[in-house]
């Protein structure tokens, strides 16, 4: 509580890192509060920039406030709601758009299917990246890279070493590609904030590409078929097992 700007959790300084394939953002959305550390670090590591944040549980936006010192400003606001919800209402067109919402162990089914990324899309700058905090130990995780490969021209993700969470990055644009940009990517690009809880060097051995093809026999995911809950219930029991 020392230094509000510092990401305490693993996966999210991968999210915070994939600020490099656009390193100037000006707008974005975040679904999914949580304890708004995030938001945090993000007012000081890109100062003049808008962080909008949409969270479906008033009492998470509450007890945020309460116990990990968020406060909401004119350019890190909350709106409570379903995140797909506010998109189909939003006109605003956004550089980055992160998703981090989870219900118990899985992300909301209507958040992960093929319908809601080209929503998602919709409301992307043509620069813009789509970065999805998923986990990488269900079936359901091929999956997830095949549908957002469907829905955008480049996929990459991070993998969050020991964790089981991996962050995709779904980029707008089909060049220049997402490995050339982290291998160029220089620190200085950032403020001292930004360095200070992102290392490239970690960032580009954790960064893969996923190569069109890949995972065909993952089932793409659709607004009549997004088995999220059964496979994570399937996955628990399999480990009390």
């Amino acid at each position: 509580m020392s230094d509000l700007s510092h990401l305490i959790v693993p996966y999210t300084r991968f999210i915070a890192a994939s600020a490099v394939f656009d390193s100037v953002p000006k707008n974005v959305l975040m679904i999914g509060l949580g304890g708004g550390g995030l938001n945090q670090f993000f007012e000081k590591a890109f100062p003049g920039a808008s962080f909008e944040t949409v969270e479906i549980d008033q009492t998470v936006f509450r007890l945020a406030q309460e116990h990990m010192a968020f406060r909401i400003s004119e350019k890190n606001k909350v709106t409570i709601l379903d995140g797909r919800m506010f998109l189909r209402r939003s006109k605003t067109i956004y550089d980055w758009i992160i998703l981090d919402a989870f219900r118990g162990g899985f992300v909301p089914p209507h958040l992960k299917t093929v319908e809601f990324y080209r929503l998602a899309q919709t409301h992307l700058a043509p620069h813009g990246i789509f970065v999805a905090n998923v986990h990488d130990n269900t079936a359901l995780f091929a999956s997830d890279l095949r549908t957002m490969l469907a829905v955008f021209p480049q996929v990459g993700f991070f993998d969050v070493s020991l964790t089981s969470n991996a962050v995709i990055v779904g980029a707008n644009f089909g060049s220049p590609s997402l490995q050339d940009i982290l291998a160029k990517v220089q620190p200085s690009r950032f403020n001292e904030i930004f360095r200070r809880n992102v290392d490239l060097p970690t960032l580009r051995g954790a960064f893969h590409i996923v190569a069109g093809g890949t995972n065909e026999a993952a089932t793409i995911l659709t607004d009549d078929f997004a088995p999220t809950e059964f496979l994570e219930a399937a996955r628990r029991n399999n480990l009390r097992q």
